[in-house]
């Protein structure tokens, strides 16, 4: 397991400037590890840019680190878009946090794709690229009960995976019990990034619904759009656990979603069955029925998401206490 040391340095691996899922949990984890008093915390940005830090993650405390030395007592902690920063620093403990299961192959892909005409002859993939060797220093965190799965079918042994998952933009969790719906409200929320072909169609088979984006707003707008809404739409891949399903949930938005990725497991997505559908032409009557029936009866249906909006909640509660067990 991972050997922390007061001696140790712990870098962070993140994207610039991204306003994600992912680069927000890789802030978090450096926020929450600098609050429980742990020492030598740092962000490192690649590719390197100035002003790295999103202006929406200035609630998260960081601190940015230029040079990395490659020694056995430092922890660097790599998204599952970045491994191949694994073998770049052969001695140092190294956490794969698999935030997206997805975009680990997409992305080592892109870097084998993107070599010219004269460097990709001399690129040796098996040097550069990570491909689930067994090496005693390199450790992961499942963020998702998917991605445990995923890292399980590569053969990784189980006692060097762990569960550490992230949790909601702190604004959602204030006054979370004390959200007050107007039952007249018939928007439907959905993410125009996510399942857009599934959108589209649902959109165009239902003019008499309204649909509202969810898109050029911060958190706390975001936040005061779904406290007064009743329901949340997604059909999108959900590599990883999805925030805005989590965000949804907090302000009782019932969730309608597709079966893709983390969304097929109720591990990851603790609604039941009957909310959850295989997107295809045949399935759009029964979808919309069943979006006209939430919004038409939302008291009867919003009972059946208590279990994971108490999920939901915890998720900072539990995120710490895995820390300190991890690091102090």
């Amino acid at each position: 397991m991972i050997s922390y040391k007061k001696t140790s340095k712990i870098v962070i691996f993140c994207p610039p400037k991204k306003v994600t899922g992912g680069p927000e949990a890789l802030h978090q984890l450096s926020n929450k590890l600098i609050e429980l008093g742990v020492g030598d915390v740092f962000m490192r940005y690649i590719p390197k840019r100035t002003n790295a830090k999103a202006k929406n993650y200035n609630i998260y405390k960081t601190k940015e680190i230029s040079f990395i030395e490659d020694n056995p007592d430092n922890i660097l902690i790599i998204p599952e878009s970045m491994t191949f920063l694994v073998k770049r620093f052969p001695k140092s403990q190294k956490i794969i946090w698999w935030l997206s299961v997805d975009f680990y192959k997409i992305l080592m892909d892109h870097r084998i794709r993107k070599q010219s005409f004269f460097t990709k002859p001399f690129y040796k993939q098996d040097d550069k690229e990570y491909h689930f060797e067994s090496f005693p220093n390199v450790f992961h965190w499942a963020q998702s009960f998917r991605s445990s799965l995923y890292l399980k079918s590569h053969k990784v042994p189980e006692n060097q995976i762990d569960f550490v998952c992230d949790y909601i933009n702190p604004s959602f969790l204030k006054n979370s019990d004390q959200i007050q719906k107007d039952l007249s409200n018939e928007n439907i929320l959905y993410n125009p990034k996510k399942g857009k072909k599934e959108i589209a169609e649902l959109i165009k088979n239902s003019p008499e619904l309204t649909w509202i984006p969810i898109q050029n707003m911060n958190a706390e707008e975001i936040k005061n759009l779904m406290a007064k809404s009743l329901l949340y739409v997604d059909f999108g891949e959900n590599p990883g656990r999805d925030k805005m399903l989590r965000e949804s949930v907090s302000q009782d938005c019932c969730i309608i979603s597709g079966k893709n990725g983390s969304s097929a497991y109720y591990e990851d997505l603790m609604i039941p069955d009957e909310y959850k559908f295989d997107f295809s032409n045949d399935n759009i009557p029964k979808i919309l029925n069943k979006i006209k029936d939430v919004l038409e009866n939302y008291p009867e249906h919003i009972s059946y998401f208590k279990t994971y909006k108490d999920k939901v909640l915890n998720e900072e509660i539990d995120f710490e206490k895995k820390l300190k067990e991890i690091f102090i």
